[in-house]
């Protein structure tokens, strides 16, 4: 999942003469996912929905300020679908039901 989000981002800009965002900031947020998941299903914590909201909210602000440092580019329609696909995974499988768009109160992209 995380893979087919930032190959399409790479891809993007693969042929750009001028592209909004470099490949650095493509691995960047590779690495906020990736940390985000680590964190939440490494933690002793993940019992704690408030700490799992409190991991969803800074990975969602950290996401935003990366896009707008790209000119609101980097994350399109099919990639916000994909992170938040990747979030709710990750909130699912640290054990919390997830019914509705926990990413919302904070997202930008």
């Amino acid at each position: 999942m995380r893979k087919s989000i930032l190959y399409w981002m790479a891809e993007f800009i693969a042929n750009d003469d001028n592209p909004p965002y470099q490949l650095s900031q493509v691995e960047y947020c590779g690495e906020l996912l990736n940390n985000f998941a680590g964190n939440v299903m490494l933690s002793g914590k993940k019992a704690d929905i408030s700490w799992v909201d409190a991991q969803v909210k800074a990975l969602v602000l950290a996401l935003n300020d990366l896009n707008k440092q790209c000119g609101e580019c980097l994350i399109e329609t099919d990639q916000r679908e994909g992170i938040c696909e990747l979030i709710f995974y990750v909130v699912a499988q640290a054990g919390h039901s997830v019914e509705e768009d926990i990413t919302e109160n904070w997202r930008e992209w």
